[in-house]
């Protein structure tokens, strides 16, 4: 039977309901509940207790906690759910959580899934990006391998393997959550759109096509501000694909649409900032960013028609002016190491 999944509302429009479904099938099923534990972390959990609202005094309520012991040690799973990720999100509660449970001493390792409608794999080239992948990035930074972030629909696919083994109301219930989830999923990309301009990044930069063409398979695309930007994560990768991100910054950088008879001058701030920022990973020994970040740096302050800015806060970025249209952003380089290019604008 179909359902209209606006319409379920009443029944899961609180985090607290979707949560307390997915507890009552782990807590009854926990066969279930250590297959979903191996699943994400490849880790068998023993002697597993689960807790829903696990709270911690001054920090919150965690939805679901996991207490498990894995190898002869103790090991707890953490999990957030967010059924609102434009309206609900908290910054730094992966964070308030992950700290919480680790001042507690009594855990060898702790893991974190955050459970959201949408993740970096979802598609936002016309749709605003929620916080949860900004919220989902900082817990990545900070628990590493042992975090994951997951989609509600995710969770559903891993459901489908063990649908048998439920109670028909758990299965009518799951089914019920499903068909609103994903209704909601829909109508919040819907409602998000982002307007953008109709000037392509090649309306601006004559034969820049193939440098374009190498820098897709590295990132991803999204609206933002009304542009579609190309997002690329330098951390990801190698030395090689690093280099194929340089070589395209200096063919738009070449482009016969650019006036190359204007002149910047970088200020010593940026010049200090730049500096301070190779420092940086330099003593993280990060050294195949090192080389990139150097090399275009070198490339920005080198060019006198490329206008090399910023204060290192955020970031830096790089302008160039583009004959009869105006000076236009080349690209934006963050500090988390992302760089951004405006497709359309």
């Amino acid at each position: 039977m179909q359902y209209n999944g606006s319409e379920l509302n009443p029944l899961f429009y609180g985090e607290i309901s979707s949560t307390h479904l997915f507890y009552n099938i782990f807590d009854k099923h926990q066969e279930i509940a250590k297959a979903f534990v191996e699943h994400n972390f490849k880790v068998k959990p023993e002697d597993l207790l689960i807790t829903r609202e696990k709270f911690y005094p001054g920090k919150g309520s965690i939805d679901l906690f996991f207490d498990f012991q894995s190898q002869g040690r103790r090991r707890a799973l953490l999990i957030e759910a967010k059924v609102h990720d434009y309206l609900s999100v908290s910054d730094h509660q992966i964070s308030t959580y992950y700290n919480a449970v680790s001042d507690d001493q009594i855990y060898d390792q702790i893991y974190f899934i955050y459970l959201t409608q949408f993740s970096d794999r979802d598609n936002f080239e016309h749709t605003a990006q929620p916080k949860s992948l900004v919220e989902a990035e900082r817990g990545r930074d900070l628990i590493g391998e042992r975090f994951c972030h997951l989609t509600w629909l995710e969770l559903h696919s891993f459901m489908e393997g063990y649908i048998n083994q439920l109670s028909p109301e758990q299965q009518l219930m799951l089914g019920l959550h499903k068909s609103w989830v994903t209704d909601k999923c829909s109508r919040d990309l819907a409602n998000n759109l982002v307007e953008t301009g109709d000037r392509n990044l090649t309306d601006y930069l004559a034969g820049v096509d193939h440098a374009l063409k190498s820098l897709r398979p590295f990132g991803r695309r999204v609206a933002e501000s009304g542009k579609v930007k190309l997002r690329i994560d330098l951390n990801k990768l190698s030395a090689a694909e690093l280099d194929t991100v340089f070589e395209a910054i200096t063919d738009f950088a070449s482009s016969t649409s650019v006036n190359s008879k204007k002149t910047y001058q970088t200020e010593e701030q940026t010049l200090q900032a730049a500096i301070d920022f190779l420092n940086e990973m330099a003593t993280n020994n990060e050294w195949l960013l090192l080389r990139f970040y150097a090399g275009l740096f070198r490339l920005a302050r080198d060019t006198d028609h490329l206008r090399f800015f910023g204060t290192g806060t955020r970031g830096f970025s790089i302008k160039l002016e583009v004959i009869d249209k105006g000076e236009i952003s080349l690209c934006t380089l963050y500090r988390n190491k992302t760089v951004e290019f405006s497709l359309k604008r």
